[in-house]
């Protein structure tokens, strides 16, 4: 949904070293097959928020592939913040990606491989306005691993994200089953119906957010299905992702909202 310029510096594999510097083999599977896990963090000039659930579905996705890591919880937030504190940043996103490593040609996990970490910093905005979003014609893969994990596999949100810039929008809402809406191509969707805040299941294909699982957790949003024609319908509505946190949605399908962050002053109060 955003893009801003790269750091210098990296993180890899427990080192910190110019972006120059890194190599990447040729043979690795997170390049030739998008084998491999990733966390987008955001730094906030003294912190990196919500680490404790990063760290958490990034271990159980790990866990669920088979994917080992040789780095502890400690080294990785040791390297974040060593790479965070190096350059400079005040605001930041923190861009953690876990590969399986190397392995011979196909499909077979290789007996063992040494998994390549890397750590790259980027600068974010402060405030993200509202934004203009419309339904696109792409499914998420609800059930596979692809939906149930942050894997390296983006192809079906980066063409989800470039239909609905060709319509004029900023995002793109993916589908789900039986006409029902999953997510955004890199954030979670709530809809507010009746004074009730509503994201869709994990089974219809939504990512596990963090931002999603706090509010979840705080009693504040219910999983329910959203089917398309509930988006005619919703009061107000809002994209959320760690880095974002609660963005309204302006615009959803042509139709205006209201986007004042009065609506979402609960959502939001909530994550700090």
């Amino acid at each position: 949904m955003t893009t801003s310029p790269l750091g210098d510096l990296c993180w890899h594999n427990g080192r910190l070293v110019t972006m120059e510097e890194v190599r990447i083999d040729p043979t690795d599977r997170g390049f030739t097959l998008g084998d491999g896990l990733f966390e987008t963090l955001l730094w906030t000039g003294h912190e990196i928020r919500f680490f404790e659930d990063h760290m958490a579905r990034l271990g159980h996705g790990a866990s669920q592939l088979g994917l080992a890591i040789t780095f502890s919880i400690s080294d990785l937030e040791n390297g974040l913040l060593a790479l965070a504190h190096a350059s400079g940043l005040s605001r930041a996103a923190l861009r953690l990606t876990v590969t399986r490593g190397v392995g011979p040609r196909g499909l077979k996990v290789p007996d063992t491989s040494l998994p390549n970490v890397l750590a790259m910093i980027a600068t974010v905005p402060t405030e993200f306005p509202a934004v203009d979003v419309r339904l696109v014609d792409i499914y998420r893969a609800f059930g596979a691993p692809s939906a149930r994990f942050k894997t390296l596999s983006y192809i079906d949100n980066i063409v989800a994200l470039s239909l609905a810039q060709a319509m004029g929008a900023d995002d793109g809402l993916m589908r789900g089953p039986d006409g029902s809406v999953a997510c955004a191509t890199s954030a979670n969707v709530l809809i507010q119906q009746g004074g009730k805040w509503h994201t869709p299941p994990l089974e219809d294909g939504a990512l596990p957010g963090i931002v999603r699982g706090r509010l979840i957790r705080a009693g504040l949003v219910t999983e329910s299905r959203i089917h398309v024609a509930d988006l005619e319908m919703c009061q107000a509505a809002c994209l959320t992702n760690a880095l974002v946190g609660v963005r309204p949605i302006h615009t959803l399908n042509g139709r205006p909202l209201r986007a004042e962050l009065g609506l979402f002053a609960g959502l939001i109060a909530a994550l700090s």
